[in-house]
């Protein structure tokens, strides 16, 4: 259970890195770039990022990135869409698919990352309906915030996140809920 929960924060922490330098280090998974810096905006100022092999849809404010990782030791693969402001405002969507082994545990999550005292831990909501289990939550320092959204389904674990500079607070207030409401996933057949 550990290792699966280390292995999700590790593809987070990959997310990050690639959303900001684009580079990948040979000890990394493989990442495979399906698309750079795609400008979908819709008339409204927010870009339709359909990942190209994963299963889910979201709408970003700004351009996105979409990309797959593929971890040869484990052979685990992910699905990521997402993109970095100016500001330093990150969206991202990670889409693990089920692999045969138990589900990640959401109360684990919560518990792992409550644990840490560098991580204030506040907002925390969970649901389930519509064969989701969702976890909501909000991470923050005194430099920066995450709001961090998991979805357990049968097929996937998604993690949606806007982490930002506490400085733009507001502008993420403003956005993080229709960033969230957007995400669509996709009923393979």
């Amino acid at each position: 259970m550990a290792s699966a929960l280390l292995r999700a924060f590790v593809r987070l922490a990959l997310v990050a890195i690639v959303l900001g330098t684009m580079a990948a280090a040979e000890a990394q998974p493989k990442l495979e770039m399906h698309r750079i810096g795609v400008s979908a905006d819709d008339g409204s100022g927010w870009h339709l990022a359909v990942s190209s092999k994963g299963s889910f849809s979201v709408r970003l404010p700004i351009p996105f990135n979409d990309f797959s990782t593929h971890d040869p030791t484990t052979g685990e693969v992910s699905y990521v869409v997402g993109g970095k402001s100016s500001e330093g405002i990150k969206f991202s969507v990670v889409e693990t698919p089920a692999s045969g082994k138990k589900p990640m545990d959401l109360a684990e999550i919560l518990k792992s990352l409550s644990s840490n005292p560098a991580n204030k831990v506040f907002d925390v909501s969970r649901s389930a309906g519509n064969g989701a289990d969702t976890l909501s939550l909000t991470m923050g320092n005194a430099t920066t915030t995450a709001h961090v959204r998991y979805i357990q389904m049968k097929a996937a674990l998604y993690i949606l996140t806007v982490e930002y500079p506490n400085a733009y607070r507001e502008l993420v207030t403003a956005n993080k809920d229709k960033f969230f409401d957007s995400f669509k996933p996709k009923v393979r057949s």
